[in-house]
């Protein structure tokens, strides 16, 4: 086929010269028709290309079904399907413990904070009926003052306290 499309190519290379040698009032006609026929030539061309392009890809197509087809299909092994889960049960089972002892800690701080709630009531009740003793005793007002203030330096130091170890933990939590 090749040997035919440069033919075709050199007909009309040839036809070219000749409607160039035809007579003025011809060669308008001629070249005309020249045109027409370089026209369909490229057009058929096209065609031929897209007609082996589609053909070709029929063939691949057909081979690689056959091939499909033809394939002996096998079980995998089992070295195939192994998966590495050590490492995922191994962090889930980390993960579930720490999980159980951070559950521990709230419930011992909730017991905690509900004793200091409880302690915090009896110290008030505790706190009105010494005032009251303390009153019948004759104490006077400037020592009852001064327990008072010390009673609060020792509340602002315990409210401290609880924010510095919330604040240990917090870092000990992030950090680890």
């Amino acid at each position: 086929m090749p040997m035919a499309k440069d033919q075709l190519a050199g007909d009309c290379e040839r036809l070219d010269i000749l409607v160039r040698k035809e007579p003025s009032h011809k060669r308008h006609n001629s070249k005309y028709r020249y045109d027409q026929l370089v026209h369909e030539t490229r057009d058929l061309s096209q065609t031929l290309v897209r007609y082996r392009n589609r053909r070709d890809q029929r063939v691949r197509e057909e081979e690689e079904r056959n091939e499909l087809l033809n394939r002996q299909f096998t079980a995998n092994s089992n070295e195939d399907t192994i998966l590495a889960l050590d490492g995922a049960i191994s962090f889930n089972e980390k993960a579930s413990a720490s999980n159980q002892g951070i559950d521990a800690m709230l419930d011992t701080g909730h017991s905690v904070l509900r004793t200091l709630r409880e302690q915090r009531s009896t110290l008030t009740s505790i706190k009105g009926r010494m005032s009251s003793l303390i009153s019948t005793l004759g104490l006077s007002k400037t020592v009852m003052k001064l327990v008072e203030r010390r009673s609060a330096h020792d509340q602002y130091l315990f409210y401290i306290g609880c924010i510095v170890t919330l604040l240990v933990m917090f870092i000990l939590l992030y950090f680890m």
